[in-house]
């Protein structure tokens, strides 16, 4: 080999220094694709936002107002022959038990009953213990009539919610007739001492407890766990079940204008209406469409 000719440095022997070896195995060619780096570690999954909420404990979905009402409408539509007789009933019922108040009523209709009727404590208890509780033993046997009439118009509304058409067949099929007495006895207590907190207790009765028989027909549970439940259950959806009642309230008042014949239309659309609420709320089944005809 001539002296000239220039020695590779890193050739056997050549006296060169000795390329350090890849520990990684062979190196890729320069044109091929290189590999990004694993985000957060090969054992690391990326996180995003904390761990994953397991199936089945999400949240129920919420309900607009115009939503409930308009589901409502289309049940009332569907079936409006059977909630206008189940009002009428309600009519004649209280005019049984409540003749000699009948007077007082309609004098008392734009504050006691109005501000009842328009959620489901209304229907179970508004009527009969708006204008003479414990008055006479006739009257709160009345209320205590209207309060299971009205448990079986909640049974009722909340078929409508199911998709299964409301019936007078499948309307007083309810779980316990005692504990929708005894639910009602509750109410009626609870409404008495908070007439007497100047009429603060029944104000917050009327707000929170609106879902009590509902909890009773639907779920089964007993009277005051179905109170405590419809106040838990309310406070955690506050705004937007405060507002349904805001809107039911306006309705009724609209209704019982014209001699109160248009409550035949309200009162059936405040049921369907809070059923509706309650089935979002907890995520109960709610139909897609209006009810068959």
């Amino acid at each position: 080999m001539s002296e000239n000719t220039p020695q590779n440095p890193y050739e056997p022997n050549a006296g060169g220094a000795t390329p350090p070896p890849n520990p990684s195995g062979p190196t890729p060619p320069p044109s091929g694709p290189t590999q990004p780096p694993a985000y957060g570690g090969a054992s690391q999954p990326p996180a995003y936002g904390g761990p994953a909420v397991p199936y089945g404990t999400q949240p129920a979905s919420p309900f607009q107002v115009g939503e409930a009402l308009r589901f409502a409408w289309d049940r009332f539509k569907g079936n409006w022959l059977f909630w206008v007789l189940f009002v009428l009933l309600l009519v004649v019922v209280f005019g049984i038990f409540n003749g000699s108040s009948i007077a007082e009523y309609s004098d008392r209709a734009n504050d006691a009953a109005e501000a009842q009727l328009a959620t489901g404590v209304g229907m179970g208890m508004g009527i009969g213990t708006g204008v003479s509780f414990g008055s006479t033993s006739l009257g709160l046997i009345g209320s205590l009539v209207l309060s299971v009439l009205s448990a079986l118009g909640i049974n009722a509304g909340l078929r409508e919610v199911s998709g299964e058409k409301a019936t007078w067949g499948n309307l007083f099929k309810i779980s316990s007739y005692g504990m929708v007495i005894l639910t009602a006895l509750l109410l009626l207590v609870a409404n008495f001492i908070g007439l007497l907190l100047c009429g603060l207790g029944a104000i917050a009765l009327a707000i929170f407890a609106p879902f009590t028989y509902h909890h009773v027909v639907d779920k089964g549970l007993g009277a005051w766990t179905a109170l405590t439940s419809s106040f838990r259950l309310v406070g955690q959806n506050f705004g937007a079940v405060f507002l349904l009642e805001l809107a039911l309230l306006g309705i009724n008042i609209l209704g019982s204008i014209p001699c109160g014949l248009g409550l035949f239309i309200t009162l059936p659309l405040s049921i369907v209406a809070m059923a509706f609420a309650f089935r979002r709320l907890t995520g109960g089944p709610v139909a897609a469409g209006p009810a068959a005809a």
